[in-house]
């Protein structure tokens, strides 16, 4: 039975040693370098990740802007056009009105205005009048005269 097994550590030479050290060295600068690099990949791929939501962001907003006027102008154009109505409306409302006169008093004018009624305000014009001077039913006011005042057979 073996108790105890020493085995001596071999003696490695200072310049393989120096060279191995510096291997190591290079190999771990290596790998810090492609971490580094990897990192920065990753930094990149946020950054850019960043910006496209960033603009996606600006371009919804800018879309709600937008929208936002379009409903604007058309509430503005509904109300002009529901004013251009009203004014409309309004006049033509006028005009009925004035032509409804019109044509009431052209109604009350022919009812009024009977041939009695137009020799009744001749004779009474003629009544204020104290001198005439015509001659016979050539003249211009014995023609009138005569036709105004003259009774149908």
């Amino acid at each position: 039975e073996i108790m105890n097994l020493m085995i001596p550590k071999p003696d490695i030479p200072q310049d393989i040693a120096q060279n191995y050290k510096q291997v190591k060295v290079q190999w771990t600068e290596q790998l810090v370098a492609k971490q580094q690099k990897v990192t920065e990949e990753i930094k990149k791929e946020t950054e850019l990740l960043k910006a496209v939501a960033d603009a996606r962001r600006q371009k919804e907003v800018l879309e709600i802007k937008i929208q936002e006027r379009i409903l604007e102008t058309e509430g503005q154009k509904t109300i002009s056009e529901i004013n251009n109505q009203i004014v409309k409306d309004k006049q033509n409302n006028l005009a009925d009105i004035a032509k409804y006169a019109k044509d009431k008093e052209a109604l009350g004018n022919t009812a009024l205005y009977t041939s009695q009624y137009v020799k009744l305000q001749v004779a009474q014009s003629l009544a204020n009048n104290t001198k005439f001077y015509f001659s016979g039913k050539d003249s211009v006011l014995g023609g009138l005269l005569t036709k105004i005042l003259a009774t149908k057979k």
